[in-house]
């Protein structure tokens, strides 16, 4: 049975937090050789929030969506979603958590592609045991909200991959999910079709109430966020909030802090190669 946690410590009211991490580890190899791609990661996602995650190559943030979607299971920590802390879940439990309180919008669509578009929308309603006629009204209402209606009787290899990836948006938001998991989602598109899939992502935030977790290395699609986590070598290194800031300017304040990163990386890349060189030169 899923265990029902009392709230962490500094944690807000339960109606308000959609998601809460605590002190999330994951580790992986030996006792002798033990690498943490999360250490002791920390964060709230309120209700109705739109979060990037964001962070170089190997820095922890696939492997903390992976985490929080439970495709991984985390070493220690929490990971509470509508009160329950889902590292406490039994198999059955997580796919059960999974299909009723989780959307998913993948770099790669997804998409069945024996199903017409309606049916990619409403299988998960159709999971549920959802009356047909409930399942034909949330679809379309959706479906109009997304701007995809027109191909909804039409098969994925028909569409084009802005509409592929407007009707994954609609199938994630369908049955009203608690958290919804985007991975790189604009990783696929053409610059257009990105632009149209993050302004969707951004109404479906807003107007929709969608609260979203958003892993990218995108700076321009990160600026779409309200809020957006930089992580580094596992851990929480910064945080900065869009405010009343224009998206233009938001843009540029992920840019200096993903060229800060980026520009670290580079001068550990450069001290590496300096001390190769050197113990090369004193064998020599």
């Amino acid at each position: 049975m899923a265990e029902t946690v009392a709230q962490p410590q500094g944690m807000h009211a339960a109606s308000a937090t959609a998601l809460a991490v605590r002190q999330l580890r994951k580790s992986y190899g030996t006792r002798d050789s033990i690498t943490n791609a999360l250490d002791g990661v920390s964060f709230d996602v309120e209700s109705g929030e739109f979060v990037g995650i964001m962070g170089p190559s190997g820095s922890g943030k696939t492997t903390l969506l992976n985490c929080v979607s439970t495709i991984d299971k985390a070493t220690s920590g929490q990971i509470v979603v509508g009160g329950q802390n889902i590292m406490g879940m039994r198999r059955a439990a997580l796919a059960k958590f999974r299909r009723e309180q989780l959307g998913f919008i993948f770099q790669d669509f997804n998409l069945l592609e024996t199903l017409t578009a309606f049916e990619n929308i409403a299988l998960s309603l159709t999971i549920k045991h959802v009356s047909p006629a409930k399942i034909s009204q949330r679809v379309e209402q959706v479906a109009a909200s997304l701007g995809v209606t027109q191909v909804l009787q039409k098969y994925p290899h028909q569409m084009s991959g802005g509409q592929k990836q407007r009707v994954a948006a609609a199938r994630a938001i369908v049955g009203d999910p608690k958290l919804i998991l985007a991975d790189e989602p604009t990783g696929a598109l053409d610059s257009r079709s990105a632009t149209v899939l993050l302004e969707t992502l951004e109404m479906m935030n807003e107007r929709m109430g969608a609260t979203i977790m958003m892993v990218t290395h995108d700076s321009f699609a990160a600026s779409f966020a309200s809020r957006v986590l930089f992580i580094k070598d596992g851990k929480l290194f910064n945080e900065i909030r869009r405010g009343n800031a224009t998206r233009s300017e938001f843009f540029q304040r992920i840019v200096e802090v993903v060229s800060f990163l980026s520009g670290e990386a580079m001068e550990a890349v450069e001290t590496v190669e300096a001390v190769g060189v050197e113990n090369r030169s004193a064998t020599a």
